[in-house]
């Protein structure tokens, strides 16, 4: 078995994460073990082979993103819960689990938080898309990422803070789907 059956759909799930396109996310692979072979001589052997390609395949991406641009990053500031000075929530936070499952099918809530995720911006939302979607630990996200534990942690938390808020307005906005889709 060769490297590129081994990586392949790892790598391209990666991709397609954050990249939320499929040409885009097939050429980003393809990319990826272009440039593994351009670069095989600077590997170091005595390191593991993933977190190389892995890293390789996150650049590959956020240089297409930022290449792209296809839609703005929203600020995510605006989005996270404020707190009073005594560490409270400074509004309640709504609890809207069974909302989701009533008013969202499950063929649509994907698409719904594929929307929210791809106006994240690329730092949470590669440390998302690690984590939460591919299913990487903390340690092997900083690790592809050249992050220490703690910001993969920190970013992640607001990553899914962001998404909370979000599906929280959307919910009570009662917009449908087709609000989210491109036209």
């Amino acid at each position: 078995m060769t490297h590129f059956d081994l990586y392949h759909e790892k790598v391209y799930g990666l991709a397609m994460s954050i990249l939320m396109n499929k040409s885009d996310a097939e050429e980003a692979t393809q990319d990826v073990f272009l440039a593994a072979v351009r670069e095989a001589d600077r590997f170091q052997g005595n390191r593991a082979l993933h977190p190389w390609i892995y890293r390789i395949c996150v650049n590959s991406c956020l240089a297409r993103l930022r290449r792209n641009r296809r839609t703005e990053t929203a600020p995510i500031e605006d989005f996270l819960p404020v707190f009073t000075k005594e560490g409270a929530h400074a509004k309640p936070v709504e609890d809207w689990s069974r909302d989701v499952e009533r008013r969202i099918p499950d063929r649509e809530f994907g698409k719904v938080i594929g929307g929210f995720t791809e106006e994240l911006p690329e730092r949470y939302r590669v440390v998302f898309a690690l984590c939460d979607v591919q299913g990487f630990s903390y340690q092997e996200t900083a690790q592809i990422l050249d992050l220490p534990v703690a910001e993969v942690k920190s970013h992640l938390h607001r990553a899914k803070l962001y998404l909370r808020e979000r599906l929280s307005r959307y919910l009570q906005d009662g917009r449908g789907i087709q609000d989210l889709l491109p036209e």
